[in-house]
């Protein structure tokens, strides 16, 4: 397993005290904050290849295009992995756990505030919700990773996630 924790929590705290616009030009003043290097600018997908020591040192940088609700250049996510595996091992899901749990009581430590929120299934993970930052961390089957997300891109996602929501449970009603 390939783990670096100090360059990750490194990463959340610029994150966290960048001056975020969420347009795809703050993508080389971030990658400047954090010693990333910017890749494919202008693309829906520009890379930020980080320092961090894992197998996928590259992040996934999501920007909207038409016909998104948003306005064309909005930065929506950037999704970095602090933990991953190379190979197929039967005793990394234990592992990655113990890397989750130390990980996020040092991002606790970091941003000074309690997660606002958590989940378990299918996934596990807790979230930071700042006025200019939504700060997830997560633990899967292969990786412990960190989304950094636009907070109106997060408010929008809750809401789709509340609709979808509510018309099953109105299906299940009329059943």
């Amino acid at each position: 397993m390939n783990v670096d924790m100090d360059r990750a929590v490194a990463a959340v705290r610029a994150a966290n005290e960048f001056a975020w616009s969420w347009t795809a030009e703050d993508l080389p003043a971030f990658a400047a904050s954090t010693g990333w290097r910017l890749e494919d600018v202008g693309k829906r997908y520009p890379r930020l290849v980080t320092d961090i020591e894992v197998n996928r040192p590259d992040t996934m940088t999501f920007i909207s295009e038409p016909p998104a609700p948003f306005p064309l250049g909005q930065l929506n996510e950037i999704i970095f992995d602090v933990a991953d595996y190379l190979v197929d091992d039967p005793d990394r899901k234990p592992a990655l756990n113990a890397v989750f749990d130390e990980f996020v009581q040092r991002v606790f430590e970091t941003v000074r505030q309690r997660p606002t929120g958590w989940w378990v299934e299918p996934t596990r993970g807790l979230r930071w919700e700042f006025p200019d930052l939504v700060l997830e961390v997560t633990v899967g089957d292969q990786s412990v990773w960190v989304t950094l997300t636009n907070p109106a891109y997060h408010r929008w996602n809750e809401e789709i996630a509340r609709i979808v929501e509510q018309q099953q449970e109105d299906e299940e009603d009329d059943d």
